[in-house]
């Protein structure tokens, strides 16, 4: 047997992953080249000038804090009271400035948050890759969580991030060229030379802010690992009870709560496990991070007292240096101060990458086709085709051995044996199962309608369950209507604004009638049944089925069913019989 589509869906990239920064940037930069990026980078430039003047707000307030402290030295009232006066156009500027950037800030967060989920989910939820994504080993599990949360703190953070980082570099570079000039002569005596220290103060900031950045980040490299653990459980335990949520009738009538309790305290005690392991990360941090908070504090007191004891300094003079020196340490202190915050923002990017890098193999390798696998395509004809088709599962084994028929427009077909094997044959029409080999022809101009054993009802108005997929319209209502009449679910005319969780609303049998009402008003010309009638008794079976082809007396019917009573409405059967581990396709009229 050749390379097939599951080697290629296993197969992981042979090339190396790409660096953080580049991968982060193929999947989220674009948006700001996207077709309202020219706004969105109007807003970012906004965002850039409002952070340097937000850099203004501290250097006006060192200015001041001289000033306001030479005045007090010297007792001017005159000159405390105009200070007063300067203070309250600081704030006032500072209350002006601050809102501003908030909403600017929290504009650009939501619209690159909805650009990059509507790119991802639009590439996921395409082409059945949302399926054919469990297939491809990789970090992808969990979809919801990553679209829903991961995202969003993928775009919120880093653009809180690339905000403080700016200002930070803004503040350093300002409160630098203060500091230095502050720092005034220093002389320092070796083998009996003065030699001249310029700037000293700037070198003891950077000296003493990079001791504090390497401690720091060598504490804090196990929290990386931490938060990415936490992410990854949190969202195990909560898609745990989603599913749960979504299979609740089936656990109830099972008496299955027990069980999935057991599981739940399972999943729940990795996430606890996984918080243990993050509190420990950031105890060794913060036990660091507290104490030199503590200590930046009085340190730049310290460091400039000597010089006003002596007289060299007013006190004015030694507050702006203790303030310079602070501001300075701190922005220095920004590795240190964001290091949970990258860590929880890296974290989600990972997760968000590592569902968009599952997405990109079933779309490059898959649907780009260059593989051995079965290719699905439109014929010249009005047939189905099965040619030389070998189905296999995910791993490569062999389901369905070889074999090759073509079902023509208006035929009506039973497909009886093995219920696994036979569904795969509706996924290999569906392009939602390429593991094997062969070719399909679809029939050329013909609309295929598939009718899956449970129909997919989307929570909202009854109305859009009913149409599934198309988009409701409220003028087609009574046509709509008519169809749930002749479907035996005349109560539910009167519901169609209805919005509920339609899945656990309807019992089993009222799921496949209403997707016969769904058929009637899709008007295909092929049709695929897959037990789509084993939630109803006999009767409304013969009825639903009569409807059908009443309906559609042209249309093609394939169907899979393992009841006798379905017989009499086919006149072909296609039996899969179980030999040597695999179905072998037998062809005869019924």
């Amino acid at each position: 047997m050749g390379k097939d589509t599951a080697e290629v869906l296993a197969a992981r990239p042979e090339a190396p992953k790409a660096p953080f920064l580049r991968r982060f940037t193929t999947l989220a930069m674009p948006f700001w080249s996207s077709e309202d990026g020219w706004r969105m980078s109007g807003l970012g430039f906004a965002l850039f000038v409002l952070t340097v003047m937000q850099v203004g707000i501290p250097i006006a307030l060192n200015v001041w804090n001289e000033k306001l402290f030479n005045a007090l030295e010297a007792r001017q009232m005159g000159s405390f009271l105009y200070l007063m006066g300067v203070l309250g156009l600081i704030i006032a500027a500072n209350v002006l400035i601050t809102s501003t950037h908030l909403r600017v800030k929290r504009r650009l967060q939501v619209a690159w948050r909805q650009w990059l989920t509507y790119r991802v989910f639009r590439e996921w939820m395409s082409g059945g890759r949302q399926y054919l994504i469990n297939f491809v080993p990789g970090d992808h599990d969990n979809p919801d969580g990553r679209i829903a949360e991961d995202i969003r703190i993928t775009t919120e953070s880093a653009i809180d991030l690339a905000h403080s980082l700016i200002y930070s570099l803004l503040l350093l570079i300002s409160f630098t060229q203060i500091l230095w000039s502050l720092s005034g002569p220093a002389l320092t005596t070796f083998g009996g030379v003065e030699i001249p220290l310029p700037g000293h103060l700037v070198w003891i900031a950077l000296a003493y802010s990079g001791l504090g950045a390497v401690v720091a980040w060598a504490l804090g490299k196990p929290l990386v690992r931490a938060v990415d653990r936490r992410q990854t459980d949190e969202a195990n335990f909560r898609f745990g009870l989603v599913h749960a949520r979504e299979n609740a009738m089936a656990i109830a009538l099972l008496h299955g709560e027990t069980g999935e309790r057991r599981h739940f305290r399972s999943l729940f005690r990795r996430v606890v496990r996984a918080w243990d392991v993050q509190t420990w990360a950031l105890t060794k941090l913060i036990l660091f991070s507290s104490s030199w908070s503590v200590l930046s504090m009085g340190f730049p007191f310290l460091v400039a007292a000597p010089r006003y004891i002596v007289g060299t300094i007013t006190l004015g003079v030694l507050m702006q240096t203790a303030q310079a020196f602070g501001q300075m340490t701190a922005a220095l202190s920004w590795p240190i101060d964001n290091l949970a915050g990258v860590a929880a923002w890296r974290a989600s990017v990972e997760r968000v990458l590592g569902l968009a890098d599952g997405v990109d193999v079933v779309a490059q390798r898959i649907a780009a086709g260059g593989h051995d696998g079965i290719r699905v395509e439109k014929s010249d004809t009005e047939e189905l085709s099965f040619r030389e088709v070998e189905i296999a599962d995910s791993t490569g084994a062999t389901q369905i051995a070889r074999f090759s028929t073509t079902i023509a427009a208006g035929e009506r077909v039973l497909i009886t044996g093995d219920p696994g094997a036979a569904v795969k044959m509706f996924k290999v029409v569906a392009r939602l199962w390429p593991w094997g080999h062969g070719r399909v022809g679809l029939p050329v101009g013909g609309s295929i309608f598939f009718m899956p054993h449970h129909p997919y009802l989307p929570i909202g108005p009854l109305r859009s369950a009913v149409v599934f997929p198309q988009v409701p319209n409220p003028q087609e209502d009574e046509a709509l209507k008519a169809a749930l009449v002749r479907v035996g679910l005349d109560d539910f005319t009167a519901r169609l604004d209805d919005v509920e969780d339609w899945e656990q609303t309807l019992s089993a049998g009222e799921q496949q009638r209403l997707g016969f009402a769904r058929l009637l008003l899709h008007k295909p010309d092929w049709i695929f049944i897959q037990e789509a009638t084993d939630g109803l008794d006999r009767e409304t079976e013969r009825r639903m089925m009569e409807m059908v082809f009443a309906t559609y007396p042209r249309a093609a019917v394939i169907t899979i069913s393992h009841r006798t009573s379905m017989e009499p409405f086919h006149a072909r059967r296609l039996t899969l019989m179980r030999v040597n581990g695999f179905a072998v396709v037998e062809d005869c009229p019924i």
